[in-house]
C-alpha cells in the first residue's frame, strides 16, 4: 500500500512544512533536554580526564565516565536558561581554588535569578562566599535559603557554621539545634564545633542537644570522651530508663566508664539502668543476682553473671530446682575427657581493697562428678592468678550444702567465677549435674 500526498495546493505545502518544523522543534527540545539532564546529573562526576562526548554515553552505559568541565562550561553559556547547569558549574568551580571562586559565585547568582524560589542556589552561593571569607554575605545567603526552605537541615547547619565563624556563638545555637534535631551526624559535628568555640562549656553543648534520649546519650558519650566524667554521668542518669534498656549505646557507655577506670560509677549507673534505682539488698551487696532470680540481660551483664557456651558442659538457669526462690545455676557435664571450665561463668564485683571478705554459696550435685570438680574462684580482672578458691565439688550430694571461704581483696575490682582446672594433661571425663545458688559476699569485721 502506498500513500501519495499531493503538494500542488498551497494549503498542503503549508501543512507539511508546519508539521516538519514542529517535529524539528520537538526533536531539538528533546535533544536539549537530554543534554541538560545528562550534564546536570550529579551522579556523573565532573573531571578533566573525561572525553568531551563521554557524558552522552554515561546515562546509557551507567559507567559514570564523567563530564569534561570545558563541555559543562560551554553548555552552561549556551543554555542560558538552565539553572541546573549554572548550579552544576558553580559546584565544580567552588572546589577549584581561589581563582575560580568568582566564576562559581557568578554562576550561583545566575541560578538564583533563573530559579528565585529554589533554596539550593542560595545555599550554594553561601558556601562560595564562605570560601571567599565574605562571611556577612554568606550568612545572608544562608538566611535567604532558610526562608525558602525552613525545614532544610543543611541550610540550618550552614547558618550555624557561618554565625560561629563570625563569633556569634549564641546566634549559632538555635541553628545547630535545629540541624541536630533532624540528623545525628549534624549533632555529633556540632558538638565538636560548639565544644571548642565555647571553651569546653557543658551548658552550651547541652543547649544544642535535642530533647530525645539518643541525643542525650550521644552527649553523655561525648563528655565521657572529653574526660568530663561526672557531668557525663549526670546527663546519662537523666535519660528515661526504658530508652536506655532499648539501646546498645547505653551498654557501650557503661563499658566506656569501665575502660576509663571509673568502675564504681559504672556500677552505679548500671544499677539505675537495670534496676531502676529500686535496689534490693542483694543488689546493694558486692555480688549481684546471687540467687539467679533476675533475668540476665546480655547487653547489660557488666555487673551480672556472664554466661558463655562451653565445649565441656551445658550451662543454664534451672527454673525447677533452687535452694531458695525459684531458680538456680545448672551445669550438665557432657562427659568429655579432661573437662575444663575457664571464663564461661563469671561476674565482675567491686570490693574495698585490703578488706577481708567471706564468700558463701550453696551447691548440689547429682551423679558422679570427678576427682577434680568445679570450684568457685575469686581472681583478678586482668590476671588469671587466683586470689582464693573453694574446695572442688567431686561427689554427689542429695541435698544442698553450704560452702564458704574467706579472702582479702587485693584490689577493688575482682572476678567471681566457676572454674574447673584439670590437675593433669589428661583426666577422666566429668559426668553428672551440679547446681549453684544463693551466692553472697560479706565483709568480715
Amino acid at each position: 500500500m502506498r500513500l501519495v500526498l499531493s503538494l500542488e495546493r498551497a494549503a498542503a505545502r503549508v501543512t507539511i512544512s508546519t508539521v516538519v518544523i514542529v517535529c524539528a522543534c520537538l526533536l531539538y527540545a528533546a535533544l536539549c533536554d537530554f543534554i541538560v539532564g545528562a550534564l546536570a546529573d550529579e551522579r556523573i562526576p565532573v573531571t578533566s580526564e573525561a572525553q568531551p562526548a563521554s557524558f552522552i554515553t554515561a546515562p546509557f552505559t551507567d559507567d559514570r565516565i564523567g563530564i569534561n568541565p570545558d563541555v559543562l562550561a560551554r553548555a552552561s553559556h549556551y543554555f542560558t536558561h538552565s539553572s541546573r547547569l549554572a548550579m552544576r558549574l558553580a559546584q565544580f568551580q567552588r572546589y577549584q581554588g581561589e581563582d575560580d571562586w568568582r566564576i562559581a559565585a557568578s554562576e550561583a547568582q545566575r541560578a538564583i535569578r533563573l530559579s528565585p524560589h529554589d533554596y539550593r542556589p542560595r545555599l550554594l552561593l553561601a558556601t562560595v562566599q564562605e570560601y571567599q571569607e565574605n562571611y556577612a554575605a554568606a550568612e545572608q545567603s544562608a538566611h535567604e535559603a532558610l526562608q525558602l526552605a525552613p525545614g532544610n537541615l543543611q541550610a540550618q547547619w550552614e547558618l550555624g557554621v557561618l554565625r560561629l565563624d563570625r563569633g556569634n556563638l549564641s546566634g549559632s545555637i538555635k541553628a545547630f539545634r535545629a540541624a541536630a534535631s533532624g540528623h545525628d551526624t549534624y549533632f555529633r559535628e556540632a558538638l565538636k564545633l560548639v565544644w571548642s568555640a565555647s571553651h569546653e562549656s557543658v551548658e552550651t553543648t547541652r543547649a544544642i542537644t535535642p530533647d530525645r534520649p539518643g541525643a542525650r546519650l550521644a552527649l553523655a558519650q561525648f563528655l565521657l570522651g572529653q574526660s568530663r566524667v561526672s557531668e557525663s554521668a549526670a546527663i546519662f542518669r537523666e535519660i528515661d530508663r526504658r530508652a536506655l534498656l532499648g539501646s546498645r549505646e547505653s551498654s557501650r557507655y557503661i563499658d566506656g566508664l569501665i575502660a576509663s577506670g571509673n568502675v564504681g560509677l559504672a556500677r552505679d549507673v548500671w544499677s539505675v539502668v537495670v534496676h531502676g534505682g529500686n535496689e534490693a539488698s542483694e543488689v546493694k551487696s558486692a555480688l549481684s543476682n546471687g540467687g539467679f532470680e533476675s533475668d540476665i540481660l546480655v547487653d547489660f551483664a557488666q555487673f551480672d553473671w556472664s554466661i558463655q557456651p562451653s565445649d565441656y558442659a551445658q550451662i543454664s538457669i534451672d527454673n525447677s530446682t533452687a535452694h531458695t526462690g525459684k531458680r538456680s545455676l545448672r551445669i550438665d557435664f557432657a562427659g568429655r575427657e579432661t573437662t575444663k571450665l575457664e571464663n564461661e561463668i563469671q561476674q565482675r564485683i567491686l570490693l574495698r581493697s585490703g578488706m577481708r571478705y567471706r564468700l558463701s554459696y550453696y551447691a548440689k550435685a547429682a551423679g558422679p562428678v570427678s576427682q577434680q570438680g568445679p570450684q568457685v574462684v575469686v581472681s583478678g580482672v586482668t590476671s588469671s592468678e587466683w586470689v582464693a578458691a573453694s574446695a572442688s565439688i567431686n561427689s554427689a550430694a542429695d541435698d544442698w550444702e553450704q560452702r564458704e571461704f574467706e579472702f582479702t581483696a587485693p584490689a577493688s575490682v575482682l572476678n567471681v567465677s566457676i572454674k574447673q582446672r584439670p590437675m593433669f594433661s589428661y583426666e577422666d571425663p566429668t559426668h553428672g549435674t551440679v547446681w549453684f545458688d544463693d551466692f553472697t559476699i560479706r565483709e568480715v569485721r
